[in-house]
């Protein structure tokens, strides 16, 4: 959770969110009024590249998606964390490290570049490099020069403003021509956000992916999600966008061209419908399962119109109840400081939501859904 958001760090008490109710409650007013009531809302003008994907039931958890190969000899990214009780301070959401592990993880022991906006107090650099090994090469950007005493010869510090054009021409240009990954956790307001995702999502590598941190509140729905699918949609006409991933608070896209780079498996049981009605409907019925939305009716997904469409059905995927916990660390840098979030309807049941050129994959909550960030370190600089 980078600090460079103003009013954005609200620090929290453990979560207490209990069991979303299912079966009537699922079937609420506010969800179903951001609804499309037809098709026509998804565009049918445009074709895009098809994307191997396996919806096929696996033993494996969300969060395992990682090779044998690679797997053995790293940490992941929640036990790095757990574990990080001194040094660089770091602050990421729980919910933003299992989704690393599932998209990041599976590229740990080969060569990366990954870009983070927003390195703050040097933690995070240590945790990609710890989970996804010594061959990966971190390139953070940052408007506080402080964090130039972290650059080392894996680490390659930028000091720059994300929502600068000029800035990214110069660092594709200069810099890095080319990355693997890059996680946004920098200003998190919507035009920063749009900014880093236009310039940067053609510099991905094949497989490549590009998360956003911390989209905390339903107002980014119609700021930045809705505008973001202008963009998204283009690189689904051209054949580049391979998919689209929404979490709670975290938009995370992939490049097509490489699609077993990181394999996404969805376990538990599962149905296939045609309409948002009958997803409603079975959702109480695979807890801790998935249910696959395809309708060819509607055309292909990866369009403007269909992603705004979906953004917005699932926006409520952002609310932002935060509580703090001690109260008032928000706005300190005292090592002790937790954010949770008080969860609503559609967060306590939906823990993903992901995009495919021809299919959309819903995912069920399988018990209570703790959404929280905690400060790990004890070295802090000023925000």
């Amino acid at each position: 959770m980078a600090a460079t958001r103003s009013a954005m760090f609200l620090a929290a008490c453990v979560l207490t969110a209990a069991l979303l109710p299912r079966a009537a409650a699922l079937l609420a007013e506010p969800r179903q009024s951001r609804v499309a009531t037809a098709p026509v809302t998804l565009s049918h003008a445009v074709a895009t590249s098809p994307v191997a994907l396996s919806h096929a039931v696996v033993a494996s958890s969300h969060s395992s998606n990682r090779s044998a190969t690679n797997a053995s000899q790293m940490p992941t990214f929640a036990s790095w964390y757990d574990a990080h009780l001194t040094g660089r301070g770091i602050w990421k959401w729980n919910n933003a490290l299992a989704a690393y592990q599932r998209h990041l993880a599976p590229m740990a022991g080969q060569p990366l570049k990954l870009v983070e906006i927003g390195v703050q107090s040097g933690g995070s650099i240590q945790m990609w490099q710890a989970v996804l090994g010594a061959q990966c090469h971190v390139f953070g950007i940052d408007i506080n020069a402080g964090v130039n005493k972290f650059q080392d010869a894996m680490t390659t510090l930028t000091i720059g403003d994300q929502a600068n054009v000029a800035m990214w021409q110069g660092f594709y240009t200069s810099v890095a021509p080319q990355i693997d990954a890059l996680i946004d956790d920098g200003g998190h307001e919507p035009h920063q956000m749009l900014v880093t995702l236009e310039q940067s999502f053609d510099h991905l590598s094949p497989g490549g992916v590009l998360a956003i941190e911390d989209i905390h509140g339903e107002t980014y729905v119609e700021s930045f999600f809705v505008r973001s699918s202008a963009f998204l949609g283009q690189r689904g006409a051209q054949g580049t966008l391979g998919s689209v991933h929404v979490y709670p608070n975290v938009l995370l896209v992939a490049k097509a061209g490489n699609d077993q780079r990181v394999p996404i498996l969805f376990t538990g049981t599962t149905a296939t419908v045609s309409t948002f009605e009958q997803l409603w409907a079975v959702l109480p019925q695979h807890v801790g399962g998935h249910v696959v939305l395809e309708n060819a009716a509607w055309g292909p997904f990866l369009t403007q119109q269909g992603l705004s469409n979906f953004f917005r059905v699932f926006g409520d995927l952002h609310g932002s109840d935060w509580l703090d916990s001690p109260p008032g660390c928000r706005t300190t840098t005292d090592s002790v400081c937790t954010v949770g979030t008080t969860n609503n309807q559609m967060q306590n049941q939906i823990t993903g939501v992901h995009v495919y050129p021809t299919r959309l994959v819903v995912e069920v909550a399988g018990g209570p859904v703790w959404i929280q960030a905690v400060r790990k370190g004890t070295s802090w600089l000023p925000y």
